[in-house]
């Protein structure tokens, strides 16, 4: 059944609505042909409500693009800024539907294609009969870099290269799916079909229920439990998701699919290997995992065998593979099979292996390495694309050229560069990819030139499971280029079927009492340091944001600072880097300070991070710090730490530089209240939660002893002036106002400073929290103890350091002693730190201490 296109116009009164739906020979239309709407999408407009449907789906764009952000769903893109920019997540409202008929064809031919790929890498590393036979051009395999000696004989358990593959397929205009592009060594996309599918399901709710779309849970549930069955340790296995780093494009997803699979994600230097076995470094010791999903490209998994200079992998790690010490998903060696060269052979490959026809075509490809393949495409090398057949010697792989785009000249200089290298380079057929619907951002019906990106894991019995849904790109324009880079965006993709749908879901059925402390995820030693340096970095901040405000109330009075409360500022401010240190022997008058604290706060509106100093620098590290935590911040925190540091980043241009930005660092303010409370009370107390803690005490420690030893160092410091400055830095001046309702005064301040246990910035209260801390962090904590009890023992001050004994007048002698027990404190918190980072953030400096089991 179809329906006419006047029922599809009631989403939009654009003249040209009638041309999408009428279709075009150039191309296929998702949507509609011949001037009809396809029957899933005429059931799917029947399920929006009557009559509203613009007003509708506008309003569902609107909440689809506030979901992302806030979920913090991003993509990092590399063309915006040298070290990566990232961007929310693009993803269109509408999906693309498919029908039971071409899921049908699709799951045959990528099933059929994956268990293909797989036997050519059993072979190839193996006894190489398809070389041998002349099936395949050794050239295709040797001569590229994807290509691993290393790995050759090999042998996996049950022989499965392959654990998870992708292939990106386009559609002609005559409806024929073509497989366009292999992606074998680590593809990628699973998260993002999670979050996909997440955000539109909710969207169209009552479509996506009727309409009977395939879920995806069983898919992921297969990928994982197939794994573990892989390891002698089974459903005990410990599994990992390595990934690159938080410079990584799509480093979002790696975060949520360790979520969603209950794995741990780890970076390179978070691993060691030890006696041929894989271990994470956690603060407990040295904890073995048994599988390794990777999201790393070969190249860079073992600086000892492949790349020297890599910073992403692990040394040691292909011996460990090779003898089975850990099972990887996908195993190394994999990368020859995305070569487009590949793709003219296999046809004959699917014969020789599987004795049957390939079910799913490859576009038509040509290798220049075979002469009459090349003669035969260079008369026509207008209608083709080129390709490189594999990357150059930097691992770089050279941007497809479009043969219609060429001018004689142009052609003759490929044709030349070509012919000198012929084996270098690749041509296949440029296939003109069908057009999938989408909803505009102002409210109306467009179509975009789309590629389908489908999975496929191994099933445990020799074949592959293919997801019933996949990764949709689009076009960002209506040029075709499909590329995320490139401004494109991306569909959820139904798949509709006349079955019951599998509703289960990816949980585990039912826990025993025996696997919960398993399941409990390690704290790696990496996660540890940030966690501790997110802690400090945030009290930094907070610290560097009441100077700032005192500073500022301090300068816009009428009357004229005295040189010892400015000179104070200024030594403060300098030890915090929110202008050059201070210099008693050249102080600043009060307009060059005032300069310098604002040529700071406006570095961070400079565009370059080398270029940012103080506030603004504090800020982008601790968003820096929050982006290798990914995986362990909640998305609102994680949201409020990116959104603070580009506060000072977007200050308006055309203000000048010569005022304070009090609305700014107002809204800088409210996002580390907030912060606070999500470290505080929103995170789980496990060891992780304890560094976090350990750090924000030890922070607060140099802060609170900075500013008492330049008040104390410096007759005059400690006038009405600086008392109100040192507890404005605590965080204390309604507590002062409202116990002793008095003005600022030496006793009161020393007692609300360092005496009192109830108030959080209090010398006493930070010492008494840190020996909290400092017993509950795991492992032996007697050489912390240590240092720590020669100023803190038992909540004992030094002798003879008492509030009475420093009341005014005071004798000489007992204000050196303070001095000297606040240079002790300050020393103690610089121990601590060193301490704490040799014993449990660098790991590989120690002797092992391996934990056995789980």
């Amino acid at each position: 059944m179809s329906a006419n296109p006047d029922q599809l116009k009631k989403a939009s009164q654009e003249p040209w609505q009638v041309a999408i739906l009428q279709g075009t020979s150039e191309y296929y239309s998702e949507l509609a042909g011949q001037g009809l709407v396809r029957p899933l999408w005429d059931e799917f407009v029947s399920k929006l409500p009557k009559g509203e449907a613009p007003d509708h789906l506008n309003a569902k764009f609107s909440a689809l693009a506030k979901q992302i952000r806030d979920n913090g769903i991003t993509y990092n893109v590399y063309a915006d800024q040298g070290r990566g920019s990232s961007r929310p997540w693009a993803l269109d409202l509408l999906p693309l539907i498919l029908d039971k008929s071409d899921w049908a064809t699709l799951e045959a031919g990528i099933s059929q294609r994956a268990k293909l790929l797989n036997h050519m890498m059993v072979d190839v590393y193996g006894q190489q009969t398809l070389l041998d036979k002349g099936l395949l051009p050794a050239d295709l395999v040797y001569g590229h870099s994807g290509y691993l000696p290393q790995m050759h004989g090999v042998r996996p358990a049950q022989d499965v290269w392959l654990h998870m593959v992708a292939f990106d397929l386009g559609r002609g205009p005559d409806g024929q799916w073509w497989v366009i592009t292999h992606r074998m060594m680590a593809p990628s996309g699973l998260g993002y079909v999670l979050e996909n599918r997440l955000g539109i399901s909710r969207s169209f709710n009552r479509a996506f229920r009727e309409m009977q779309v395939m879920h995806l849970a069983g898919f992921y549930r297969t990928y994982i439990d197939t794994l573990r069955k892989r390891s002698p340790k089974g459903e005990n296995a410990r599994i990992a998701l390595l990934t690159p780093g938080p410079y990584n494009e799509t480093y979002f997803e790696h975060t949520y699919l360790a979520r969603y699979l209950g794995i741990t994600l780890v970076e390179g230097s978070d691993l060691v290997v030890r006696n041929n076995l894989l271990f994470l470094k956690t603060v407990n010791g040295l904890e073995q995992i048994d599988g390794l999903i990777r999201r790393t490209d070969d190249q860079w998994l073992d600086p000892l065998e492949l790349r020297e200079d890599s910073q992403l992998g692990v040394p040691g790690l292909l011996q460990a593979i090779r003898t089975g010490g850990v099972i990887m998903a996908n195993m190394p060696g994999a990368g020859w099979l995305e070569s487009p060269a590949i793709h003219g052979f296999v046809p004959g490959l699917c014969e020789h292996y599987l004795q049957e026809p390939l079910a799913l075509p490859s576009v038509p490809s040509w290798w220049c390495g075979e002469g009459p393949a090349w003669a035969q495409a260079s008369e026509r090398l207008e209608n083709l694309v080129i390709k490189s057949t594999g990357p150059n010697r930097r691992g770089r792989i050279m941007d497809s050229v479009m043969g219609s785009s060429l001018d004689e000249v142009d052609k003759r200089n490929w044709l030349s560069r070509i012919s000198q290298r012929p084996s270098e380079y690749t041509l296949q057929e440029l296939i003109p990819l069908s057009r999938a619907p989408i909803w505009t951002a102002d409210g109306h019906l467009d179509e975009r030139a789309m590629m389908l990106r489908l999975f496929a894991v191994s099933d445990g019995q020799g074949g592959y499971t293919v997801m019933p849904g996949g990764l949709t790109r689009i076009a960002g324009d209506q040029n075709g280029i499909v590329s995320m880079q490139k401004g494109g965006s991306s569909l959820d993709t139904w798949i509709c079927s006349d079955n019951a749908v599998d509703r289960s879901s990816n949980l585990k059925e039912k826990l025993q009492a025996k696997d919960l402390q398993a399941l409990r995820r390690p704290v790696s030693s990496r996660a540890a340091e940030h966690l501790f340096w997110l802690g400090r970095y945030t009290e930094r901040a907070s610290y560097s944001l009441r100077l700032l405000f005192h500073a500022n109330k301090l300068l816009s009075e009428e009357e004229i600072l005295d040189p010892t409360t400015l000179g104070f500022l200024h030594e403060l401010c300098g030890k915090q880097g929110l202008s050059s240190e201070f210099d008693p022997a050249q102080p600043l008058n009060a307009e060059r300070f005032e300069a310098e604290l604002l040529s700071a706060l406006w570095s961070g509106n400079q565009g370059s991070f080398g270029q940012m100093k103080g506030l603004p620098q504090q800020l982008n590290n601790l968003a820096m710090v929050a982006g290798h935590l990914r995986d362990r911040l909640s998305s609102t925190h994680w949201r409020m730490l990116n959104d603070c540091a580009k506060v000072l980043t977007q200050l308006d241009t055309n203000r000048s530089v010569r005022y304070m930005p009090t609305e700014a660092l107002e809204k800088i303010r409210l996002y580390l209240t907030a912060m606070h409370g999500e470290q505080s009370d929103h995170m789980t107390r496990d060891h992780g939660w304890r560094f976090l803690q350990f750090g924000r005490q030890i922070e607060r420690l140099c802060g609170a002893c900075d500013c008492l030893l330049s008040m104390t160092s410096v007759p005059g410091r400690a006038g009405e002036h600086g008392l109100d400055l040192a507890i404005a830095l605590a965080d204390s001046t309604i507590t002062y106002r409202s116990r002793y309702q008095h003005r600022f005064e030496w006793l009161p301040t020393l007692d609300l400073l360092i005496f009192d246990d109830a108030a959080p910035y209090a010398l006493n209260r930070i010492l008494y929290k840190l020996d909290i801390v400092i017993g509950q962090l795991p492992g032996d904590v007697k050489p912390l103890h240590q240092i720590f009890d020669r100023v803190f023992n038992d909540g004992t001050m030094p002798e003879g350091l008492t509030l009475e004994s420093l009341q005014p007048p005071f004798p000489a002698e007992t204000g050196r002693q303070l001095r000297t027990w606040l240079q002790e404190l300050l020393d103690t918190a610089y121990m601590l730190s060193d301490l704490v980072g040799a014993q449990y953030f660098r790991l590989a400096d120690q002797a092992d201490q391996i934990i056995q089991g789980r």
